[in-house]
């Protein structure tokens, strides 16, 4: 909600913050993924990374193709412009993604209350950019401000059923929950290096490079600085 209420700042104050905001989740994602959830996962099922990082890599393939249905759904040849996808998909893929946000969340918190807020810290940073991606999409598709903000709300609530549906489901099945967090792990890492990362290619020259440095350091930085503080306690 937080993310859609974005879309109604000034135009140029949300090119200058989702710059920013790209390249600090960028080094939230990786960190959380990295430092967080799969060392939780692994240490989870006995410290035996070789059960955990089949899951990562498939988590990683189904992100792919997953994003592969989305594209080949709006397309009809192949000079498609990726980012000309039809409103009510954008909508419906947004959805589905939220709802992974709350199951990542969910899993995190189940493990230990660090590795939850590390994970809602890490979703919050990259949904606001994506978000108001998405929001620039419906508007390109004819929808009015007001539709594109109503229906981009809409779409970002289904994270808070999936919270509560995974807390019952992986609280009464908790095997599963290192395998939730291996999962979670894979689609941090697709979004920073798939989604985050050729954005921050768009721009170059030695200043903004070093300017998304420094920024996705303080993401990284930020997210030790919690695992360092808050630990790791189950």
């Amino acid at each position: 909600m937080a993310a859609a209420g974005f879309v109604l700042l000034a135009e140029r104050l949300q090119k200058a913050l989702i710059s920013t905001l790209i390249s600090f989740a960028t080094g939230t994602l990786l960190t959380t993924a990295l430092l967080g959830l799969i060392p939780e996962a692994v240490e989870t099922v006995g410290g035996e990374p070789h059960v955990i990082m089949p899951y990562v890599l498939g988590g990683i393939l189904f992100f792919f193709f997953l994003e592969k249905l989305i594209i080949w759904r709006n397309c009809t040849d192949e000079e498609c412009d990726v980012h000309a996808a039809a409103g009510p998909i954008v909508l419906v893929g947004d959805a589905f993604h939220n709802f992974i946000d709350g199951i990542v969340i969910t899993a995190g918190f189940l493990t230990s209350f660090t590795v939850g807020l590390a994970a809602a810290i890490a979703i919050i940073a990259h949904e606001i950019p994506q978000e108001t991606g998405d929001f620039g999409i419906l508007l390109h598709g004819g929808f009015s401000k007001k539709k594109a903000f109503v229906y981009n709300c809409i779409s970002s609530i289904t994270t808070i059923p999936a919270a509560i549906i995974s807390y019952f489901i992986l609280g009464s099945i908790s095997f599963i929950v290192p395998y939730a967090l291996a999962i979670s792990a894979a689609s941090f890492l697709y979004i920073a290096l798939s989604d985050l990362t050729p954005e921050l290619h768009q721009k170059w020259g030695l200043k903004q490079t070093l300017k998304q440095l420094v920024l996705i350091l303080a993401g990284v930085l930020i997210m030790i600085l919690i695992f360092t503080l808050m630990g790791h306690n189950h």
